[in-house]
């Protein structure tokens, strides 16, 4: 009988600490009701295909090239995330010449992303889980509710996704899958990990923010290196999102202020510490009585604002 399962992420919103929280401040994340999805299917033929909705892409992983990365690439061990993006900017053919794309059409740089993170994630965690060699072949069919490059973390969902299908289907190959298989806090642990190193072949510099927010489904005060602190609401917000439109690349966005803080340092870590303090009087007022909460106007003002004066928002 073949088997078949259904792996689904939510994004993310950051409410208070977007870019300050790459350098070590606080931040306010929670969960949005997007999600991406991934179908797994058993196939019986020799290919693993990975259909991705939203891209209008399909590619091919031939058994016996799934095989060939698993034993010449070792990304457990020997190639961390940082040096499989930096050697995939100097070259995508030590990685993208095992699959086969639909149509044989040329990748643009979006979708060489996708795959490569693909690739990358599951040599990672079949690797880690003493995989070398496969026979089981599979599709996996890749939809999101969420807009590319929005800010909701539709990679890190991705990436969530990516690692908890693979980390699932190596417990079927080990005999350990049901269809009552729930992960465990340890998994999901190792889940929220390699999904932060997808964001590394992403973004460069991911915060961890995004990973963690789209593993675990929590409003959290999230400080790097730190464990999430669970902020407890005493009644429901509702917070209305609006979609511009208007998609960006979150790693250059991330690499503008970089370049802005190396110029202008002590200014730069002023507004850091700024959008630090306010997260800490946003928490306040979130966990404090429910009435207050007409307090969060003029605060999310200030945080709108503290983004602008780092250049990130958007001129209309």
């Amino acid at each position: 009988m073949l088997r078949s399962f259904e792996i689904s992420a939510p994004g993310k919103i950051i409410l208070h600490g977007e870019h300050s929280v790459v350098y070590n401040k606080p931040a306010i994340a929670g969960p949005i009701g997007l999600r991406t999805y991934f179908n797994f299917q058993e196939t019986s033929n020799d290919f693993i295909t990975f259909s991705y909705e939203r891209l209008q892409l399909t590619t091919k992983l031939s058994i016996k090239n799934a095989n060939l990365l698993l034993t010449e690439l070792d990304c457990h061990e020997a190639i961390p995330p940082i040096d499989f993006l930096q050697k995939f900017r100097s070259s995508t053919e030590f990685i993208l010449n095992f699959i086969e794309v639909d149509n044989q059409r040329k990748l643009n740089d979006k979708e060489q992303m996708a795959v490569g993170a693909t690739l990358y994630i599951f040599n990672r965690v079949l690797r880690n889980e003493k995989i070398q060699n496969i026979k089981t072949s599979f599709d996996i069919k890749i939809d999101s509710d969420m807009s590319i490059g929005a800010g909701v973390g539709s990679s890190a969902s991705y990436g969530v996704c990516l690692a908890a299908t693979f980390f699932a289907f190596s417990k079927l190959i080990h005999g350990e899958f049901s269809r009552d298989f729930l992960f465990t806090d340890d998994d999901l642990a190792k889940i929220s990990q390699w999904a932060f190193d997808s964001e590394v072949i992403m973004h460069e510099k991911p915060s961890g923010i995004d990973n963690t927010i789209c593993t675990y489904g929590q409003l959290i005060k999230f400080s790097r290196g730190q464990t999430p602190e669970p902020i407890k609401t005493n009644a429901t917000i509702d917070i209305l999102l609006v979609d511009t439109g208007v998609s960006r690349s979150t790693s250059q966005v991330v690499r503008k202020v970089v370049e802005f803080r190396d110029k202008h340092l002590k200014l730069l870590d002023a507004i850091f510490d700024a959008m630090g303090y306010l997260v800490d009087d946003v928490v306040t007022v979130l966990e404090g009585s429910s009435d207050k909460y007409q307090e969060l106007a003029p605060l999310v003002s200030v945080n709108n604002n503290l983004l602008r004066s780092l250049n990130v928002s958007h001129p209309q």
